[in-house]
């Protein structure tokens, strides 16, 4: 008997299957690449997403079928990304995802008519163009003919659940982030989806994580080489599940995050909406235990940077990731950099200012530069942090994973930055493992996968630390002056 856990981002999706102790019996992957049609978008293929997680589950199926079946399935999906379907249960249109900035404007106009305290309020977040709410709004006000055909909308982890049951599911934590959930009574908020007119029945039913949807249906099951009678079950928004797979359960202990988002996920006790988190724009939102909340402090670019560096900048198709990184020099970089290359994340929100750069010379080397960048985004996080602090959130535990910190450097460099030791985990895809616990506790109401061992902790650099905790009191100065620059401002 094994578990699969299904983790669907903006780049690739993975699927990796566990027994029910907790061994990696098997895993797959398969990556795409998200379009650019015009200014300000970020798109998926939504058709091509989801053939793309059949094919990691069938792979995976038809490698365990006659050892160890499949009886559970939960999904980790990116946040805020959803699509359009017609009558038919057909795309109308690539999924929006967290990157499109297309629907600032409609997120404004709706904050002003509807008030931005309330909708903190009864959803825990403040109001971003990145969720799922305004870029509904934006399909309506420039697409009417797409949103007139609409029948439902659904997220990753809700299209996936609809297009293998015939059922649409969605768990708490992912449905908190399309702005339209109330997190205080766990439905889609009336007023909200009043306001916007958006009927609820468009959207999926909610469930806590961890709750057995339906049964993937016969005729999918035979295409997938699944056998019978397999639960599709809730996992939830992509963060969430990986610090409920590494470890991180516990007030005071916080997933430590460097994917295509590299985000800093705490865990709170208790549900907090608080002013100094909501002026932050630091939200609160169910987690993947029952009556357990937490936050999240992100940049929206994250190891995308890397990404983007090795293919712009070094242009070098064989992608050695490891020994680009060797190429930085161990000191602490002149430059500066606010890492703006999509819209910002926390706790800024802002989708105008664009990525700078301040420093570079003919003497700055090709590592230098790469290694300025990375600390530009570790800044980023160290405002973060410092925010989670001031607002009363203790934080005495960061695990990190995550592909960005495949590399012991990119993890010591962020040890150094942060002036925090952080634990390093055995485990590389915990959002494929957080789903396959949940899997397995819809299945056998209990959950006996364990949470992946801490392998070592990466100490600051105390004289590291001390120089860069100077650069970043001057790194927050810059930031501030470019965010502030008129030539963006219009």
């Amino acid at each position: 008997m094994s578990y699969l856990g299904i983790d669907i981002g903006s780049s690739q999706v993975k699927a990796v299957a566990y027994s029910a102790s907790g061994e990696l019996l098997y895993s797959a992957y398969r990556k795409y690449e998200y379009l650019i049609p015009e200014a300000g978008a970020m798109e998926l293929d939504t058709d091509e997403v989801i053939a793309k997680a059949f094919e990691v589950i069938r792979e995976c199926a038809e490698f365990l079928q006659s050892s160890d079946p499949i009886k559970g399935i939960a999904a980790s999906s990116q946040g805020e990304a959803f699509t359009m379907l017609d009558e038919n249960g057909d795309a109308l249109m690539n999924g929006m995802i967290s990157g499109d900035s297309r629907a600032a404007d409609c997120m404004d106009k709706f904050t002003q008519q509807f008030g931005l305290e309330k909708i903190y309020q009864i959803t825990g977040h403040t109001p971003s163009g990145m969720f799922s709410l305004p870029k509904i709004l934006w399909i309506k006000e420039t697409h009417p003919e797409i949103f007139e055909k609409c029948k439902k909308i659904l997220c990753f982890e809700d299209l996936l659940c609809y297009r293998m049951t015939g059922e649409a599911f969605i768990s708490y934590p992912l449905a908190g982030r399309t702005l339209l959930f109330d997190i205080n009574k766990q439905v889609w908020s009336k007023d909200i989806c009043q306001q916007a007119e958006i009927d609820t029945q468009m959207l999926a039913t909610p469930l806590a994580s961890g709750s057995a949807c339906a049964k993937v249906q016969k005729s999918v099951a035979d295409n997938l080489s699944l056998t019978e009678n397999v639960i599709f079950a809730t996992a939830g928004h992509d963060q969430i599940i990986g610090a409920f797979g590494c470890g991180a359960r516990d007030a005071g202990s916080a997933m430590y995050a460097a994917g295509s988002v590299e985000c800093m996920v705490p865990v709170l006790p208790s549900k907090i909406l608080s002013k100094e988190l909501m002026l932050s724009n630091l939200c609160t939102y169910n987690f993947a235990l029952d009556n357990i909340f937490a936050s999240v402090g992100y940049s929206l670019t994250g190891s995308n940077l890397l990404e983007y560096f090795m293919r712009e900048i070094v242009q070098d198709d064989a992608k050695d990731y490891d020994k680009l990184l060797e190429s930085m020099p161990a000191k602490v970089t002149d430059l500066f950099v606010v890492p703006y290359f999509t819209p910002s994340g926390t706790p800024y929100f802002d989708v105008k200012t664009p990525g700078c750069l301040y420093g570079w010379r003919f003497s700055t080397s090709r590592g230098e530069l790469l290694k300025g960048l990375l600390e530009g985004v570790a800044m980023e996080m160290k405002l973060n942090y410092e925010l989670f602090i001031e607002s009363g959130i203790k934080l005495n535990k960061l695990i990190a994973t995550g592909g960005g910190f495949r590399n012991k450097s990119v993890i010591q460099l962020h040890a150094d930055i942060l002036n925090l030791p952080i634990a390093v985990c055995n485990e590389k895809e915990n959002g494929c493992r957080g789903a396959a616990m949940l899997a397995q506790k819809a299945v056998d109401g209990d959950i006996s996968i364990k949470a992946p061992e801490i392998i070592c902790y990466v100490e600051p650099n105390q004289k590291q630390a001390q120089e860069y905790q100077k650069k970043f009191i001057k790194w927050k100065e810059f930031s501030k002056t470019m965010r502030n620059l008129k030539l963006w401002q219009s």
